[in-house]
């Protein structure tokens, strides 16, 4: 199988436990995604949402800047610009 379609489909699996606030088995589907696709910028950003409803901002920034090197989302823009106000770096 494609590695871009299979990480499509990992990703949109995590989006669907997100949603249900299964933040840790959402976590590890985008990992999957990003295993199979490293460049799967969705899977970045939406791992670094999960994270960041964890608690877990350092963790989440790091994924919105890698994020961001993949693509210059406004989406993770935003993300990157709430994560650094929260935290204050």
């Amino acid at each position: 199988m494609d590695p871009e379609v299979l990480a499509d489909a990992y990703s949109k699996e995590g989006d669907t436990l997100a949603a249900a606030r299964k933040y840790g088995e959402a976590i590890a589907l985008y990992d999957r995604a990003i295993e199979v696709h490293p460049e799967c910028c969705e899977a970045w950003t939406n791992k670094a949402i999960a994270l960041r409803a964890l608690g877990r901002n350092r963790e989440s920034l790091a994924c919105i800047e890698r994020a961001l090197d993949i693509y210059p989302s406004p989406i993770a823009e935003t993300l990157r610009d709430r994560i650094l106000g929260e935290t204050g770096e």
